[in-house]
C-alpha cells in the first residue's frame, strides 16, 4: 500500500486500491450507515438485513500510527486547551496524546497571532476547528460535507457533553489547566457514537427542528391532555416519545425546548441501556435552556419503544414524578393512546405514492404555489416508480412550529446507502440555500445523475424534494405545490 501522507492521512478520497483502503469504504457503510438497529425501520426505510448498526467506541486497538486509522472517512476529536485527549471516535483516546497535542498547537499558534482557525483544507479533506472556552473540538473529513454542516455537527457534539456536564465544567479548568475531564463522561462512549451515527441519516441535525408522529388528531388531543395536568402540578417539561420522534409534548407557562435540545435529550435516553431496563431520575442539562444548570430527568419505557421523560428543577421530585407517570400509563390505556401509537409505528407516515392526485382546483386554497406566475401548461401525473412525476421523496420544515416531516422511503430510495446519499444531497442543498455569503435563496433547482432536487424556502415553511432525475422541471414544480397543500391537509395528524 501507498505510504500515508506527512498530514497523516492518505491524499485522496479511495484513491488506492489496497486492502487497507478498500477496509476505509466498508468503515463508512458499517459507521454511517443510516440504519436503525433496533427493529430495521430506518427513518422510513427498512433493513435488508444485510446491515447492522450498535452503538459504542470504534477501533479502540488503532492509533495516528495505524494505516486503517487514517484511511477513516470521518472523525471527531474533544480535547482539553492544555491538549488533553477527551474523545476521539476512532481508537483510544490515550494513544491519540500525541495527536492531540498536535492538534492543539495549531489551535494555539493562530490565537497567539490574534486570528482563530476555522477551516483548514489539505486535498479532499476538510479539518474544521470549534473553541468552546476550554474545551476543542475537531472533525476531520472527507466526506465532502459543507462547512457549515460539519461546524454544525461539532457544535451538537459539544451539546451532548453539556448535557452530561453543565457548562460550569469550565470551572474545573480555571482552577486545574490541566483537568482530566475524561472520567467524567466514563460510559458515555454509545451516547457520542449514536449522535455521530445520526448525523448521517436524521435530517433534525441540520434543520434544527424535530418531527412528530403521525397520529389522529384526537388521540394526540388525548395525551396532551394528561400531559398538561403533569405540567401544572410542577413538571418543567413532560414529554412522550416514541423513539426519535415526539407524540406529545407539554411545557410549564413560558418554557420551551429547543429542537437541538429535544434531538440531544432523545439521543441521550435512546443510546443508554440502563434506561431502558428499570424507571430512571437522572440529572441532566439542556444547552439551549440553561447551560450552567442540571434539571432532573424522570424517564421510564412504556414499551420497547415508547418511553415518557419528565424533566423538574427539583432534585428530591422522584417519588411525585413516579406517581404522575402511574397516572399518565393509566389514562393512555384507558384512551387506547398506546396502541394508536404502535399502529402508527406499523403504517409510517406520507407516502409518495399517496400524494393526492390533484389539489389545486380547491376552492378557497390558503397555501402559496411555487411558480404560480409562470404561464406554464402542465399535464396531469405520470406513472412511474415513486410517487407522481417521478417524485422521490420530500422533506417539509414548519418555521413557525420548529418542525418537520419526511415521506417514508420507498422504491428506488430503499436501501441504506441510496438512503445516505439523499441525506448528504439534502444537507448540501440546505447549506447553499442557507449560505449567508451568498444568499439566503427563495428557490433552487439541481439536476445531477441521481436526482432532481428542487428546493422553495418562504417565510413559512421549507421543502426540499428529490425527483427521478430525468423529471420535468414544470411538472416537478407543480408537484411541489401539490405536496405543501397535502401537507397543510393534514397537519393535524403530523404536527403538535
Amino acid at each position: 500500500p501507498p505510504s500515508p501522507t506527512s498530514s497523516g492521512y492518505a491524499a485522496e478520497r479511495g484513491s488506492s486500491s489496497s486492502p487497507a483502503s478498500t477496509a476505509g469504504e466498508i468503515e463508512e457503510q458499517d459507521d454511517d450507515e443510516i440504519i436503525d438497529n433496533d427493529n430495521g425501520i430506518v427513518n422510513g426505510g427498512v433493513d435488508s438485513g444485510s446491515h447492522t448498526w450498535t452503538p459504542g467506541k470504534r477501533h479502540q486497538h488503532e492509533d495516528d500510527a495505524s494505516l486503517s486509522w487514517r484511511k477513516r472517512k470521518k472523525h471527531f476529536f474533544v480535547l482539553s486547551h492544555s491538549g488533553k485527549p477527551i474523545y476521539s471516535r476512532y481508537g483510544d483516546e490515550h494513544k491519540l496524546a500525541g495527536f492531540s497535542a498536535t492538534l492543539q498547537a495549531i489551535i494555539s499558534f493562530v490565537e497567539n497571532g490574534g486570528d482563530r482557525v476555522k477551516l483548514v483544507r489539505a486535498g479532499n479533506h476538510q479539518v474544521v476547528f470549534l473553541v468552546k472556552g476550554p474545551i476543542y473540538l475537531v472533525c476531520i473529513s472527507c466526506t465532502e460535507e459543507p462547512y457549515d454542516s460539519l461546524r454544525g455537527q461539532l457544535e451538537l457534539l459539544y451539546g451532548q457533553m453539556i448535557l452530561i456536564l453543565t457548562k460550569s465544567v469550565n470551572r474545573c479548568f480555571e482552577k486545574n489547566p490541566k483537568f482530566d475531564m475524561t472520567p467524567l463522561l466514563g460510559g458515555t462512549d454509545a451516547v457520542f457514537s449514536s449522535l455521530i451515527h445520526s448525523f448521517s441519516w436524521n435530517p433534525a441535525t441540520f434543520l434544527h427542528a424535530y418531527t412528530c408522529l403521525p397520529l389522529a388528531y384526537p388521540t394526540r388531543q388525548a395525551a396532551g391532555a394528561i400531559l398538561q395536568d403533569v405540567a401544572d402540578s410542577g413538571v418543567l417539561f413532560a414529554i412522550f416519545m416514541c423513539k426519535h420522534k415526539v407524540v406529545s409534548l407539554v411545557g410549564a407557562q413560558k418554557a420551551s425546548l429547543h429542537p437541538d435540545d429535544m434531538l440531544l435529550l432523545s439521543n441521550f435516553v435512546m443510546s443508554s441501556e440502563s434506561f431502558k431496563t428499570s424507571e430512571s431520575f437522572s440529572p441532566i442539562c439542556l444547552p439551549r435552556y440553561n447551560p450552567m444548570a442540571f434539571l432532573y430527568a424522570y424517564v421510564h419505557y412504556l414499551d420497547v419503544n415508547t418511553y415518557l421523560m419528565l424533566l423538574t428543577t427539583s432534585s428530591d421530585a422522584f417519588y411525585h414524578l413516579k406517581e404522575c407517570r402511574i397516572n399518565i400509563e393509566a389514562v393512555f390505556l384507558k384512551s387506547n393512546v398506546l396502541s394508536e401509537v404502535q399502529r402508527s409505528m406499523l403504517d409510517g407516515g406520507l407516502h409518495v405514492e399517496d400524494l393526492p392526485v390533484d389539489l389545486s382546483s380547491r376552492a378557497g386554497s390558503a397555501s402559496p404555489h411555487l411558480g404560480q406566475h409562470s404561464p406554464v401548461r402542465i399535464r396531469e401525473a405520470c406513472a412511474g416508480i415513486g410517487g407522481p412525476c417521478g417524485l422521490w421523496h420530500f422533506v417539509y420544515r414548519s418555521i413557525y412550529l420548529d418542525q418537520y416531516v419526511s415521506s417514508e422511503f420507498s422504491s428506488p430510495i430503499n436501501t441504506p446507502p441510496q438512503q445516505k446519499r439523499l441525506y448528504r444531497a439534502y444537507q448540501k442543498i440546505y447549506s447553499s440555500m442557507h449560505d449567508k455569503g451568498f444568499g439566503p435563496h427563495r428557490t433552487q433547482f439541481r439536476r445531477d445523475e441521481n436526482y432532481v432536487l428542487l428546493c422553495w424556502v418562504t417565510q413559512d415553511f421549507e421543502l426540499y424534494a428529490a425527483f427521478d432525475p430525468l423529471a420535468d422541471k414544470a411538472l416537478a414544480i407543480k408537484t411541489c405545490n401539490r405536496v405543501c397543500q397535502w401537507v397543510k391537509d393534514v397537519e393535524n395528524e403530523i404536527f403538535l
